[in-house]
C-alpha cells in the first residue's frame, strides 16, 4: 500500500511537481505484466545456512499486514524455517491463469496462477520446504481441470526443487470451517492416492478449528481471517506439521 503525504509549505510546491513529472515520465503502465510482477516478500534470505520455506498462496495467505506475521510464515519460523512469501489475490491452481486472467491493481499487473509463478520465484530461491495454499478462487473451474492443475503445479515444483519437501495445504476458508468448498474427501483423497504427489505432506489446519466460534476471527468481510484468525490458523498449521515430525531441518 502506498501512502502520499501532503504538505502546505508553499515552498517546496515545485519539488514536489517535479517529482510528480519525473513519476509519470518513468511510469509505463502500457508494459506487459508477467508472472514476475506477483507479490513476493523476501522476509528472509537462506544463504546463512539456515532452512528456508517458500509459500505459494493467494490473498488468504496473504495476511493482514506484514508478511511475517501471515499465518504460514508464522508457522514456519516457529518450526525454525526462514521464510518467503508469494501471494496473490484471486489466484490459484487455475484461477488467474491464461483462463481468466485478471489485472490485481496497476502496481501488480495481471494475475498469475500458481504454476506460472514457479519459474520466476526458482531464479530466487532454492527452497527447503514449498507450501501451496491455494484453491479457494478455484470452485467455479471443472473440477478435473483443477485437479490436474493441483497435480501438475506439484510436479512443477518437484522438477524445479527435487530437494524440498513439499506442502500441500486442504483449501478451506475459516468462517466455515466445515465448508469444504467443493474440494470434498473423495476429491483429497483421490489427489493423495495420485503417484505423482507420493511423498508429499497434506495438512488439514482450519478444519481443526471447526470446534471454535470463528466468527470473531473474521476481517470485515467476513471471509478473510483478521489477525487474530491468522494467529489462530499459524498455530493450527504449527500442530498440523509439528505432529507429522516436521522441523526445521531438512
Amino acid at each position: 500500500m502506498s501512502r502520499t503525504r501532503w504538505f502546505d509549505s508553499a515552498a517546496i510546491t515545485f519539488a514536489v511537481a517535479i517529482v510528480i513529472v519525473l513519476a509519470l515520465i518513468t511510469h509505463r503502465p502500457d508494459l506487459p505484466a508477467t508472472p514476475e510482477h506477483a507479490r513476493i516478500d523476501n522476509l528472509q534470505r537462506s544463504d546463512d545456512g539456515h532452512p528456508s520455506a517458500l509459500v505459494l498462496g493467494d490473498s488468504y495467505t496473504a495476511g493482514n499486514g506484514l508478511a511475517e506475521m501471515s499465518y504460514a510464515c508464522m508457522a514456519a519460523i516457529r518450526l525454525g524455517w526462514l521464510c518467503n512469501l508469494s501471494a496473490m489475490t484471486g489466484t490459484g491452481y487455475v484461477s488467474g491463469g491464461p483462463a481468466n486472467r485478471f489485472v490485481v491493481d496497476p502496481y501488480i499487473g495481471e494475475s498469475a496462477s500458481f504454476a506460472e509463478r514457479i519459474p520466476h520465484l526458482a531464479a530466487a530461491y532454492a527452497p527447503d520446504t514449498v507450501i501451496l495454499d491455494g484453491g479457494r478462487n478455484d470452485r467455479f473451474p471443472p473440477s478435473e481441470d483443477v485437479f490436474n492443475a493441483m497435480r501438475s503445479t506439484i510436479e512443477d515444483v518437484r522438477r524445479t526443487w527435487p530437494t524440498a519437501r513439499v506442502v500441500f495445504i486442504r483449501p478451506r476458508v475459516l468462517n466455515d470451517p466445515r465448508d469444504e468448498i467443493r474440494f470434498d474427501d473423495d476429491f483429497m483423497a483421490r489427489l493423495q492416492s495420485d503417484p505423482a504427489v507420493d511423498g508429499v505432506i497434506f495438512v488439514d489446519p482450519i478444519a481443526s478449528l471447526s470446534d471454535m466460534d470463528t466468527s470473531v476471527m473474521l476481517a470485515a468481510d467476513g471471509m478473510h481471517p483478521n489477525q487474530k484468525g491468522d494467529h489462530a490458523i499459524a498455530e493450527a498449521l504449527f500442530q498440523s506439521l509439528a505432529v507429522r515430525g516436521v522441523a526445521g531441518e531438512q
